[in-house]
């Protein structure tokens, strides 16, 4: 091929190469496209929800329940711990008491008077002395019994000195019936707690309307003297 031929030749390459070049579309960067996008939006780190429960101040889901309203007749008293008797119809604001007299009324909040301890009369047993969880005369406990103020006045609960021998000081704590905590029932009787005046009484059971349900409410190790 002559000279020219040579060089024309060359000139229709470079022509053609130009134009591919001119047509061929921008490489697109996707590696940083692809960390773009995946890239998370920043804010405000999210506190623990045990902080914000704080610092809101809202209680957790998971509280405990009211004392008061068991999930059923709740267990038996043991020995070596005492109680509170509460009302079941009240929630658990209103507490078996011992009042000036040693008659068993209801109050309105707990103390000392409220406490007692629910010792079996033999180990094992199901049935109960229940013993004053504080009060004391000479360092001896007084246990609950059945009392007759006489006359038409209806039979009451009343302190006096521990007999295990004697009937009326012998309680039971049936579980109630279509409703939770439990009876308390002595020599065939039992507890009915009388919210208006305060007073608290044992009677046969009638239709259901003569007797208190009670939740039995742990309040710690008992420190009776036979327990010290």
């Amino acid at each position: 091929m002559s000279v020219v031929g040579r060089v024309g030749a060359f000139a229709l390459l470079l022509s053609v190469a130009a134009c591919s070049a001119a047509e061929r579309p921008p490489a697109v960067p996707v590696a940083v496209e692809a960390t773009e996008s995946s890239a998370p939006v920043s804010g405000p780190a999210s506190a623990p929800a045990s902080a914000s429960a704080s610092a809101s101040g809202s209680a957790p889901a998971s509280a405990p329940a009211k004392p008061g309203t068991p999930d059923g007749p709740g267990p038996l008293p043991r020995g070596d711990r005492q109680v509170v008797f509460a009302t079941v119809a009240s929630g658990g604001t209103r507490v078996l008491s011992v009042g000036a007299d040693g008659l068993v009324e209801l109050a309105g909040r707990e103390s000392e008077r409220a406490l007692f301890v629910a010792t079996p009369n033999r180990p094992g047993s199901e049935k109960f002395m229940i013993k004053t969880g504080k009060l004391r005369t000479g360092g001896e406990t007084w246990c609950l019994k059945v009392h007759s103020p006489g006359g038409s006045e209806p039979l009451r609960l009343r302190t006096d000195a521990c007999d295990a021998g004697d009937r009326d000081q012998i309680f039971t704590l049936p579980a109630a019936q279509n409703e939770p905590g439990r009876y308390l029932e002595v020599a065939g009787l039992f507890a009915l707690a009388t919210p208006d005046d305060g007073q608290v009484v044992v009677q046969e059971s009638g239709e259901g309307d003569a007797m208190s349900s009670f939740a039995v409410v742990d309040r710690g190790r008992a420190s009776i003297p036979a327990l010290d």
